[in-house]
């Protein structure tokens, strides 16, 4: 059977997890999107607390288009912003100068659509993880006989296992956020959280 999940932006710990966790799975492309999810935002935590990321879409069909034809809205400084919320947040963590070049022309890179910009994303965490990476999406809508992923509430689990993160301090330790989170302050040791034991 084959685990559908969400496209996603940065993701958080729990969905990678959950998609690295599923050998056969696939990203969904046919389904309505729906607004205000995973697929175009994601939270970092800042010195104020958690902040949510969030890209700017156009629905060239209206509410009838589909998550493969969202394109990104880049009529709006986005980017810049995304940049320099996450630079602000991580430059004092372990791994940022490791990974800051990487993340940013991940960021900057002009994609058209969001999913080319999530695949992108997702391509890159499998090269920190040190896994072959080939990109599975959905041939066609299924409501049945699949292990339907698409609207679980990622970032909201509790992770077992803690970690370090630069503002626990000031904010206490903030659950599943994004993977950017984790990277910044474990490096290429996010495997020890988001791999499934038998890898």
């Amino acid at each position: 059977m084959i685990a559908v999940f969400p496209s996603a932006y940065f993701p958080s710990i729990s969905y990678l997890k959950s998609y690295l966790a599923h050998e056969n799975h696939a990203i969904e492309l046919f389904e309505h999107y729906p607004k205000q999810t995973i697929r175009n935002r994601c939270d970092i935590a800042t010195s104020n607390g958690k902040l949510r990321l969030s890209i700017p879409v156009k629905k060239p069909f209206g509410s009838k288009s589909l998550t493969k034809d969202i394109r990104i809205d880049h009529e709006s400084a986005w980017q810049n912003e995304h940049w320099r919320g996450i630079r602000t947040a991580y430059a004092g963590a372990p791994y940022f100068e490791e990974y800051a070049h990487e993340i940013k022309d991940l960021i900057y890179t002009k994609h058209t659509h969001l999913v080319t910009l999530n695949t992108s994303i997702l391509e890159f965490f499998y090269k920190v993880l040190d896994l072959p990476f080939t990109a599975k999406s959905t041939k066609d809508y299924q409501k049945e006989h699949i292990q339907d992923f698409r609207d679980f509430a990622f970032g909201q689990q509790a992770i077992q296992k803690k970690y370090i993160q630069v503002f626990y301090e000031s904010h206490g330790y903030i659950q599943d956020l994004s993977i950017l989170d984790l990277l910044f302050n474990e490096g290429p040791f996010i495997r020890n959280w988001v791999l499934p034991r038998s890898l």
